[in-house]
């Protein structure tokens, strides 16, 4: 539950309001209780009681029955002022043993009556402890409520617009006045907004608490399904404040409330008691059905953490408070007094545990918490236990004796200056070493894990192979920190492209562009960046969807940069531990240096790689044109596809030894085809090269089998514009076919319009965008055609058609669709043929001027 729409300025001012508030009363009260504790001798105790709203006396005193006042009298004055509880208190609170105080009242039979009664002193609230006791109880209570209400304003200050976290705030100050009375020595205006604070928190805490229990770590189906549910609880409640509020104030400055107020106030006390049961037993309810329907597996670890945190405290209140008592067990006797101080310690189980689930990052489960508390408490009473062991000895066996001499010597000054070296030698030496051994024990994981990462750090530097490296840095992390998913994404161009990788299955390529808000992060940070997808940062938020798809297939939880000396050379992304801990800072310093040396290796590694690439260069230079038409060859199609109901072939003739017409047919699985043929700017072998990436671009691009084929000419134009120069440029055509339902989705980036032959019609699809690598970022749209039984497909570059004689005149496409009409209702390789050799007549031997390149799909009649 968020509270975005306000300010976190404004929040933090309202936050330091309620300290002040909430602090001021815990000041005021334990100042009270202490010297009620202390000092009762200083204050009287009250001669008698009385109801708050009809002031009919009652309990009599010793004194009052002295001073001869009657009982179920209604209280009219005191000391000749009219009734009023401010002018009681104010009396009762300033008032020394041996002061009077004059009563007015008024008896059943109507009768006026007045007494002067001698105030006694006040009887000590606990009796039979020792002062000892009594001051650790007061520094046990008032130490515990102050612990309770720092934690919530420091969960509040940590997370201002959470609204659970004010949630909790709340929860966390009601024990200032669940253990300390909300009643004290204050006089007129402070007494009165104590007992409305006492009042506001007491109203307060069961609706915090079934918000709590609505929202708290994620929103309750039932109130996504109900919303107004709630408020069929929490209405009714805020009514019975706003009658409860002119209540306090009429018994406590109007001198009691009038019959109908008085009866008012009762009801609305009452129902909200009621109320709040109910709030109780729904936040119960709610926390139950969350355990079972929560949507993340670390909100249910948030959950049991809580149920169990709480179960523990509050229980230890309801043992100690309530069923002991029960069985003649009560702090108030003698020999017991430590039962409620343990009560109270196992209390503090309740907020710790709301603290945790609100503020940590990501929640371990209950069985590693108790596991990882119980090693260190041993560990730490281990300790203390040697070492008090230790000192007592030393202390019976050299301080004792001498101060139990009536006239020590100066040599006896030797048994005490051992005493302090040894105790000295245990703070400064040895209860170091013990600490570190202790650990060592009980955290042998995190001292493993600090020296195995340490020392692979070192060991990274000498690798020159950057498989091995990646391979030897991902083994090592895995097993010291137990982290079963880590993926080591390097650079490749605009990209992170997933690279080595343990515990990751991925369907396809993993890669984060070089303009993902993840890699933006990392390059301007250089310092990890946590992931946690229930509390995420801002950088997550503005993330991509197809990153976060990314993000997610390596279920990434920590990731870190590895840096070179001038750019990254990689990502590497941490799953989650096995344990289910948060990553601490010890890990991230020990995994950041790492990470600074593998970038660096991997730095060195690609010197390496870039020297011997251009060493082999030099070698390969004498033998670039032969291979390259070689290789040229086999880029072409091998053997064409067999497609129901349709044939195609294809053949490219460059006019040197290679080219930069292209033509391709790709299987996009589910029975569709690709038909793509380009024509790249140039001739020889610059336009070759570029051919060949515009033939990988599109391989690429097509691996998934696409649908969007204007956004797959997106993707070809940016990769081939990445990878040309600037005047460099190819036409383009891609379609694909569908055999099932002979349907032809096509986009143009400036190529010459292909022709259907469809009996005596010609169709020709028109380019609709324009070349690809001259621009960015182009606009494509998609075309689509039926073809029928018989239609014949034609794709050609210009070189077919421009094919010229040696007086230059063209071919023309009119010439090439007649020499195509000729072989229509043949075979595609018969067309083809056919176009081939009509072209090669009409030039008459002229030499060929541009790559000649006719891709055919032709449909069975």
């Amino acid at each position: 539950m968020k509270i975005n729409k306000v300010s976190p300025n404004l929040l933090r001012f309202l936050l330091g309001l309620y300290v002040l508030a909430s602090v001021g009363y815990w000041l005021s009260l334990t100042l009270s209780y202490s010297t009620a504790i202390f000092h009762p001798e200083a204050h009287v105790q009250a001669p008698f009681s009385y109801d708050n709203d009809t002031r009919v006396i009652s309990d009599l005193q010793p004194e009052a029955k002295a001073a001869k006042v009657t009982a179920g009298a209604t209280l009219e004055s005191l000391n000749g002022v009219p009734y009023a509880a401010s002018v009681w208190d104010e009396i009762i609170n300033t008032a020394h043993p041996d002061d009077m105080m004059d009563v007015g009242f008024k008896r059943k039979d109507g009768s006026v009556g007045a007494s002067t009664i001698t105030f006694v002193v006040r009887k000590p609230p606990i009796s039979g402890i020792s002062h000892f006791l009594l001051w650790l109880q007061v520094i046990l209570i008032s130490g515990m409520v102050l612990g309770c209400l720092l934690m919530g304003c420091w969960v509040v200050l940590a997370k201002p617009t959470e609204g659970n976290a004010w949630l909790l705030l709340i929860l966390l100050t009601f024990p200032s006045v669940l253990f300390v009375a909300h009643h004290g020595f204050a006089t007129g205006l402070s007494a009165l907004a104590l007992e409305v604070w006492f009042q506001t928190l007491q109203l307060l805490v069961a609706p915090a608490l079934l918000l709590f229990g609505i929202y708290f770590p994620e929103r309750s189906r039932v109130d996504v399904k109900f919303p107004w549910l709630k408020w069929m609880i929490l209405a009714p409640l805020f009514l019975c404040v706003a009658v409860l509020m002119p209540v306090i104030y009429g018994e406590y400055y109007g001198g009691g409330n009038n019959p109908a107020l008085a009866h008012a106030g009762n009801l609305a006390e009452h129902a909200a008691n009621f109320l709040d049961l109910i709030c109780v037993l729904l936040y119960l309810a709610l926390t139950l059905d969350k355990l079972r329907s929560a949507s993340t597996e670390d909100a249910r670890r948030r959950l049991r953490v809580l149920s169990v945190g709480m179960s523990i405290g509050v229980g230890a209140l309801l043992l100690v408070f309530v069923l002991l008592p029960h069985f003649g067990i009560s702090g108030a006797k003698k020999g017991y007094v430590w039962v409620e101080y343990a009560g109270i310690l196992v209390f503090l189980f309740a907020p710790f545990t709301l603290v945790y689930v609100v503020l940590v990052q990501r929640a371990m489960d209950v069985r590693i918490l108790l596991r990882m508390g119980a090693r260190y408490a041993l560990a730490k009473a281990t300790l203390w236990a040697v070492q008090f062991a230790l000192m007592a000895v030393v202390c019976v066996q050299l301080l004792l004796p001498v101060l139990g001499k009536k006239q020590p010597q100066l040599s006896d000054a030797i048994g005490p200056l051992i005493f302090f070296a040894v105790v000295l030698v245990l703070r400064i030496g040895v209860r170091k070493r013990l600490q570190k051994w202790l650990d060592r024990q009980f955290f042998r994981e995190a001292y493993d894990a600090e020296r195995v990462l340490n020392e692979l750090a070192e060991e990274v530097r000498r690798y020159t192979e950057t498989e091995p490296l990646l391979e030897t840095v991902a083994r090592c992390i895995a097993e010291t920190l137990h982290v079963d998913q880590i993926a080591m994404m390097l650079r490749r161009g605009e990209y992170f492209v997933l690279q080595q990788s343990i515990g990751i299955s991925a369907g396809g390529v993993l890669t984060l562009p070089m303009q993902s808000s993840a890699v933006r992060y990392l390059t301007n940070s250089n310092e990890p960046a946590r992931l946690y997808r229930d509390d995420p940062d801002a950088w997550y938020l503005m993330a991509g969807t197809a990153e976060r798809y990314a993000l997610d297939k390596m279920n990434a939880e920590l990731l870190l940069p590895l840096p070179g000396r001038n750019r990254m050379m990689g990502v590497m992304a941490l799953g989650p531990k096995r344990s289910e801990a948060a990553y601490s800072s010890s890990d991230l310093k020990l995994l950041q240096a790492l990470a600074s040396q593998t970038g660096l290796a991997l730095e060195v590694s690609e010197l390496a790689r870039s020297l011997a690439a251009e060493a082999a260069q030099r070698e390969r230079a004498n033998r670039e044109m032969e291979i390259a038409r070689e290789v040229q060859e086999r880029l072409f199609p091998q053997e064409m596809p067999l497609l129901p109901g349709a044939q195609v072939a294809g053949f490219c003739r460059p006019a040197l030894g290679v080219g930069g017409d292209y033509y391709d047919v790709i299987d996009l699985g589910e029975g569709r085809v690709g038909l793509a043929v380009g024509d790249v700017s140039g001739k020889g072998i610059s336009a070759a090269l570029l051919m060949a990436s515009l033939r990988a671009s599109l391989r690429g691009v097509t691996l998934d089998g696409p649908r969007d084929f204007a956004k797959l000419m997106h993707k070809v134009n940016r990769l081939v514009y990445e990878a040309s120069a600037s005047n460099r440029y190819a036409t383009f055509f891609f379609a694909s076919y569908d055999p099932a339902t002979r349907s032809l989705e096509s986009v143009n980036a400036g190529h010459n319009p292909p022709v259907v032959l469809r009996g005596n019609e010609t169709i020709r699809l028109e380019a609709d965008g324009p070349v690809v690598g001259l621009l960015p970022f182009a606009p494509y749209t998609e075309q689509a055609i039926v073809l029928e039984p018989g239609d014949v497909l034609l794709l050609y570059t210009d070189g077919i058609s421009e094919a010229m004689t040696k007086d230059d005149e063209e071919w023309g496409e009119e010439r090439m669709i007649v020499a195509a009409r000729a072989a229509q209702y043949r075979s595609a390789g018969e067309v083809l043929d056919t176009i081939f050799a009509a072209a090669d007549t009409f030039t008459a031997g002229a030499p060929q001027h541009d790559d000649m390149t006719l891709l055919v799909l032709k449909l069975e009649s």
